[in-house]
């Protein structure tokens, strides 16, 4: 039960924040889609969001030495939470119904069962070995 309140804490921090930047008009649904598919989206595919930090640097440590300051004074321009109704409800769903038209779910989610499924493939191939 714990890790699936913990996926939903991560999952709520992302929607939260990606709402408000379509919100404001500073990314679209797909370039806020784009931004994590094809970014650290990848990375989190395979390692952990602390892992990654730890080796975007020299270690964990170091890694707060250098970005700790950048990453407080970024936090503090988050904008509050989101109540995610009204009307820029209709705003995320015309731009989500533009990339996957409501008929063609089943479709795209199918395809992206089998997308989960080969990477959990190439997952187990890839095994993490002991260093």
């Amino acid at each position: 039960m714990m890790k699936q309140y913990m996926d939903y804490l991560r999952r709520y921090a992302i929607l939260n924040e990606v709402w408000n930047q379509v919100a404001e008009n500073i990314l679209s649904v797909e370039d806020v889609d784009k931004v994590i598919s094809e970014g650290l989206g990848m990375r989190y595919a395979f390692l952990g969001a602390l892992e990654v930090a730890h080796l975007n640097a020299e270690g964990m440590k170091n890694y707060c030495e250098r970005y700790s300051k950048s990453i407080y004074s970024t936090s503090n321009t988050f904008k509050p939470i989101p109540k995610m109704e009204g009307p820029q409800v209709d705003v995320v769903s015309e731009q989500l119904n533009k990339m996957t038209p409501l008929d063609k779910l089943q479709e795209r989610r199918a395809w992206r069962d089998q997308c989960l499924t080969r990477l959990s493939v190439l997952k187990g191939e890839l095994k993490r070995k002991p260093l």
